[in-house]
This record gives structure tokens, sequence and C-alpha cells, in this order.
């Protein structure tokens, strides 16, 4: 049966693999159906480069939660408010994934690939967000 120590780790590591996915994702299959767009009242000129910054924002969260699995073993403040902050701000950056996959509902049927992504991208960030929180939370404290 895994200790409290070995428990805490695994939920910010399998938050960290979460947003390397999402950051893929985005990278590879949502953001090259956006600059081929060729919806009316589309502007992929505007919503690429907001992509782009979503894809480095994932990589730095994931970044920071490896961080600190890696170097930190018990609880400081330093830590659990990382991991707390990381946690919050990929919750919101998914809400703002979120309200980017309404978009192309409202463009027709050939951006529905890319809502279908999209969505998935907004679950595993609530799922990496809450799992950050959750790891912020249950970590042991200094003995």
């Amino acid at each position: 049966m895994p200790t409290i120590s070995a428990r805490w780790r695994f939920l910010p590591a399998v938050s960290g693999i979460l947003l390397g996915a999402v950051a893929l994702v985005v990278a590879v299959g949502v953001i090259p159906l956006v600059r081929a767009g060729s919806v009316a009242n589309m502007t992929p000129d505007r919503a690429v480069p907001a992509f782009w910054v979503t894809v480095g924002i994932h990589l730095l969260a994931a970044a920071v939660l490896f961080l600190v699995v890696t170097l930190s073993e018990n609880r400081s403040w330093i830590s659990t408010s990382a991991l707390f902050v990381t946690g919050v701000a990929i919750l919101l950056v998914g809400f703002a994934l979120g309200d980017a996959a309404k978009a192309p509902l409202e463009t027709g049927a050939p951006m529905q690939a890319v809502t279908a992504m999209l969505l998935g991208c907004v679950a595993a960030d609530v799922l990496a967000g809450a799992l950050a929180i959750a790891a912020a939370r249950i970590r042991p404290a200094r003995a």
C-alpha cells in the first residue's frame, strides 16, 4: 500500500502529464485546423496566437508541477502555494478553452473536430487542476 508521501507525489505527476497532453493536442490538433479554417466570420489570425499562449501556459504549469514533485520532500509554504496557484491557474485556463470550444459551434460543421478536441482539453484541465489542488491539500507535514 502506498504511503501518503508516494500518493501526494502521484497526483501532481498525473496532473503534469495531463497538461502536457493538452498542450500537445492544442499544438498538433487544434492550431492546424483553426489556421486552415475557411468559415465565414472566423478570424484565425487572432485565434492562433491565443492558442499558442495556451500551449505555453500548459507547458509552464507542467514544468512547475514536475519541479515541485522532484524538489520538494515535505510540506512547505512555497511548494504548497505553487501547487495551489498552479491548480487554480489551470482551472481558469480550462474555462478559457471552454469558451474557445464554444466559438466553432457557431460557425457550423467544418469545425466540429476542433470543438471536440477543445472539450476534451477542458475536461483534462479540470481534472489536472483538481488533482493539483488536492495534492496541495494532502501533502504530508514536516516531521
